[in-house]
């Protein structure tokens, strides 16, 4: 992955540009509120799942466009499945391993944000994210008082490579890869209780 600047360009990003944006952004806070939502629609299937993103807002506008209805067939391993007595097992990504996706991707987004408004010039970057995962919880062994043991604490590596690159460097990117919005979403206490709406079963189609 290139990210050398060429002129006014590094990361793929117009530098001169990206900071006009930013001074707007502080003047305007306003215009740059999201709201942002996904959506599963069950499949009638232990475990699986089609998740969708939803439509999002920015500011005052909300942007609805049909390719951006990105898709997400959500399940289990082939592996789990088969131990389990599934019929005909398959493999799908499992929500927990999306998630881990979905962080070691937006470290990186701040990684290079961090990497752009300190003018470090990077040639490489990948961020490593595992966890150890004990499902007894979902799987009703464990009572939800036990949900804090589902998990052990997250690893993260986040390597990156560069000519010139020093400690100092180091400090900075690991410093700002905590204004990731995944990692704090994960990190930090929020207001989360489900809703179960019930509605009437679909009638039958001939």
């Amino acid at each position: 992955m290139a990210t050398q600047a060429t002129g006014t360009v590094t990361q793929g990003v117009d530098i001169d540009e990206f900071h006009e944006f930013v001074d707007y952004a502080t003047e305007h806070p306003e215009a740059i509120q999201m709201e942002l939502g996904a959506r599963a629609r069950y499949e009638n299937r232990l475990f699986h799942s089609l998740a969708k993103v939803d439509e999002y807002r920015l500011g005052e506008d909300v942007i609805n466009r049909g390719t951006r209805e990105y898709t997400l067939p959500l399940g289990a391993w082939k592996e789990m499945e088969e131990a389990s007595g599934f019929v005909d097992p398959t493999d799908r990504m499992e929500p927990i391993e999306v998630a881990l996706a979905a962080l070691a991707g937006c470290l990186n987004v701040a990684v290079g944000v961090t990497a752009v408004a300190n003018d470090i010039e990077m040639d490489d970057l990948e961020t490593t994210v595992r966890l150890d995962f004990d499902p007894r919880v979902v799987l009703m062994i464990h009572d939800v008082d036990r949900s804090e043991e589902t998990f052990d604490d997250i690893r993260v590596e986040i390597a990156v490579n560069g000519e010139g690159l020093s400690e100092e460097d180091a400090d900075i990117l690991a410093a700002g890869a905590k204004r990731s919005p995944v990692w704090n979403l994960l990190t930090f206490a929020h207001d989360l209780d489900p809703v179960v709406r019930i509605g009437s079963a679909p009638e039958a189609t001939d």
